[in-house]
């Protein structure tokens, strides 16, 4: 009997069988790929479309910051008006978070009076070290480190007693030496020898180079920089936060007594960040070791704002930052962002 050809009819079924499966496999692949594109593309828009509403709002936000800062305060200080919570409307540059909405985005912004920190190019070496023993630095690592900073931005390559300059960076295989110039950002801290980033996050909310001066006012200081300025220990300087922060009538809005007294400037940060309510430190207390690191999750735009009432113009952004994941007590200062004077 002959036998039925491999390239009869069966065959041929099962060849046009095997060619439909690869066919449909190669289809399902191709639509899996482009529907992973789509969906990329589409989140990526999403994203782009979310970032785009946030600047928009936090620029909002920066805006009504700088007009609540230049209502005049009341003559009488028992006038002072209330929100729903019982919360002043006239807000202090103390880094507390005020609630608002803008175009139906919650946002949270704080404002604090920029010469309430240490000033990095005119701080001394007592005052900067006393802030890094306040934010839990070993003595002898303060001395250390509060002689960098003064050797990174002095003008000089002489060595402090405890310093650095080129030769101890280049030790330390680093591709850089001391700048040998002021500070002209906050995030330069993370080059100078010694400071981590851990101490970076705990230092950078206390600290500016804006302020222009080695006077740091307290009438807005964290309870670090009071603590490191006047000399006495964090329970002292919280416990003087919260007698200026009483109202001066019972029953009256807290922070009366500071209102008072102004409120600080010309020089202001603005920080707006998404939600109503951020899990922020009371801004008096100060960040303890690691809590500045827990509190930077939150994408928010800052400023840096000059405001004079009757001035021309009456404010000025002198520089604005978005993106960064920044310590939102009690200072409130950015890491990473896009910086633009």
């Amino acid at each position: 009997m002959r036998r039925p050809s491999p390239q009869g009819p069966a065959g041929n079924r099962g060849i046009a069988l095997v060619l439909v499966l690869w066919v449909i496999t190669l289809l399902t692949v191709m639509a899996m790929g482009l529907t992973a594109a789509q969906r990329t593309e589409s989140t990526l828009t999403a994203n782009a479309l979310d970032g785009a509403r946030f600047r928009a709002a936090a620029d909002a936000g920066i805006a009504y910051a700088v007009l609540n800062l230049l209502a005049p305060p009341p003559v009488e200080l028992d006038t002072i008006q209330t929100d729903a919570q019982g919360r002043s409307a006239l807000w202090l540059p103390d880094g507390s978070p005020h609630p608002w909405t803008f175009a139906e985005t919650p946002l949270a912004i704080s404002v604090h009076n920029e010469a309430s920190r240490v000033d990095l190019n005119r701080a001394d070496a007592p005052i900067l070290t006393a802030l890094l023993m306040i934010l839990g630095v070993e003595e002898d690592a303060a001395l250390a480190l509060a002689d960098r900073i003064l050797d990174w931005r002095d003008p000089d390559d002489l060595t402090g007693l405890n310093g650095a300059e080129d030769p101890d960076y280049e030790a330390e295989g680093l591709p850089y030496g001391a700048k040998d110039g002021p500070f002209t950002s906050i995030e330069e801290l993370r080059q100078v020898l010694g400071v981590s980033q851990d101490l970076y996050r705990r230092l950078a909310p206390e600290v500016t180079v804006d302020a222009g001066t080695a006077q740091v006012d307290g009438q807005f200081a964290s309870a670090p920089v009071l603590a490191a300025t006047l000399g006495v220990t964090m329970e002292e300087a919280q416990l003087a936060i919260a007698e200026r922060n009483q109202p001066v009538l019972p029953g009256g809005v807290p922070g009366q007594g500071a209102a008072g007294q102004g409120r600080g400037g010309p020089l202001y940060r603005i920080r707006v960040a998404r939600g109503g309510e951020p899990a922020a430190v009371d801004p008096g207390a100060g960040a303890a070791p690691g809590q500045g690191a827990q509190a930077a999750s939150q994408v928010a735009m800052e400023a840096l704002v000059r405001v004079e009432a009757g001035g021309q113009p009456p404010f000025q952004v002198i520089w604005r930052r978005y993106g960064m994941a920044a310590p939102t007590s009690p200072g409130g200062n950015a890491e990473d962002g896009d910086l633009r004077r």
